[in-house]
């Protein structure tokens, strides 16, 4: 049995759809899977979560400055390590999958790479150095520098590289310097499973003729502001009040448009849920016709795939994007993109399908489709376990994983 040991640092692995089908892929092909991530209030420091072995630790939330997202990097480093200790006597393990952000993760699993031959995988969801550089501004500097080391020790340490998309495939081989045969495309494909059918939250569906919604992260890079000034614009400057608003997660900027959404008076028109559980979610979004990725242009988000977007058009949403280079990739002809970089951008086009009810249904069926024909983790697991596969050759059962219809 192969013994597979997860790392998480951005967040809980309960909300981390794309590690929770990598284990449960892994699961059902017969490894034990095992995981190390902060713990969320009322979570209990160790449970079972569908046969994958969850171990929680305490990470501080300091605020959304450069230096306290130092202060928990060395918070979660140390608890992850001290951790990782304790799980390879009492468990024991075989490999180390490691999801960034960050790109310290390999300081944890250094020393079983080293001493004892485990091997490394690197799970590669996000462009760090660019992340930074969107977030906290410079092209240059000694942090960059120290960012993009960080990476390439990462790739460099790395048995298998899984990236999420082409863009982030070439920076493996690019910068990274890994050979093709050491990296795998595995998108951020939404899983059937995650999505019984079910009723519309009636609260959210009483918002408006037509609801529109978002899901995700709420920090600066994330665009969710310009959510909230699409929806001023909608619903001031058009004068559209049959169109509701619903804005589900949580992140740095959580208080700031907390604090602009009541300032703009828009306290009933926009809902935020906070971080809900993943049942409360699919009812949520269940209540919406439309659904908005409005991540905006840059270094980072040109080049990465969005989950929101995989999950809009997996519970048949029809989505409204920037035109930027993977989310048209993901997207294709069933997404709806802006003409332009502005709020008002987003705006047009979300007023263009609320009223057009022919190309709303459109979009929803095309996402549906796109989903199961082309992006969904059926397609995408058989690649998770052929990078396995090169790891331990036989030791998994690749038969036992049923295709999903």
């Amino acid at each position: 049995m192969i013994k597979v040991l997860f790392l998480i640092e951005d967040g809980a692995f309960i909300y981390d759809n794309r590690v929770r089908r990598e284990a449960s892929t892994l699961l059902r092909a017969g490894a034990k899977v095992l995981v190390i991530c902060p713990r969320y209030p009322r979570e209990s420091w160790y449970q079972v979560v569908d046969g994958v072995h969850v171990y929680r630790y305490w990470k501080p939330s300091l605020g959304s400055g450069f230096a306290s997202h130092v202060l928990e990097y060395l918070c979660s480093l140390t608890a992850q390590s001290l951790l990782a200790a304790w799980l390879a006597l009492r468990h024991g393990f075989d490999v180390i999958h490691a999801a960034n952000p960050p790109d310290f993760l390999w300081l944890v699993a250094l020393p079983y790479r080293l001493l004892f031959g485990k091997r490394f995988v690197f799970d590669h969801h996000d462009l760090v150095p660019e992340l930074y550089a969107d977030r906290f501004g410079g092209s240059k500097g000694p942090v960059l520098a120290v960012l993009r080391a960080m990476e390439r020790i990462s790739f460099g340490l790395a048995n298998q590289v899984i990236s999420t998309n082409e863009s982030y495939r070439q920076v493996a081989l690019c910068r990274g310097g890994k050979r093709p045969e050491d990296v795998t495309v595995v998108r951020n494909g939404p899983d059937a499973r995650d999505f019984p059918e079910g009723e519309a939250n009636p609260v959210i569906r009483a918002m408006g003729r037509i609801v529109v919604g978002y899901l995700g992260n709420m920090n600066p890079q994330d665009g969710v502001d310009r959510f909230l000034e699409m929806a001023r614009l909608i619903r001031h400057r058009h004068g559209r009040d049959d169109i509701g608003f619903v804005m589900i997660g949580q992140g740095d900027s959580f208080a700031e448009l907390k604090r602009l959404r009541d300032k703009w008076g828009l306290n009933e028109a926009v809902a935020m849920t906070g971080r809900i559980p993943w049942s409360g979610v699919i009812a949520t979004l269940r209540a919406t016709d439309i659904c908005v990725q409005p991540d905006p242009p840059g270094r980072l988000n040109d080049h990465s795939t969005m989950n929101k977007l995989m999950e809009y058009m997996a519970l048949g949403r029809a989505t409204v994007a920037y035109d930027l280079v993977e989310t048209r990739n993901s997207g294709g002809d069933a997404t709806l993109y802006a003409e332009g970089n502005s709020a008002e951008d987003l705006a047009s086009a979300v007023l263009a399908l609320a009223d057009d009810p022919a190309r709303l249904a459109a979009l929803q069926q095309a996402g549906l489709e796109r989903v199961r024909d082309v992006l969904g983790w059926q397609h995408q697991s058989r690649r998770l376990l052929e990078v396995y596969e090169q790891l331990f050759p036989g030791r998994l059962k690749v038969a036992a994983i049923p295709s999903i219809p």
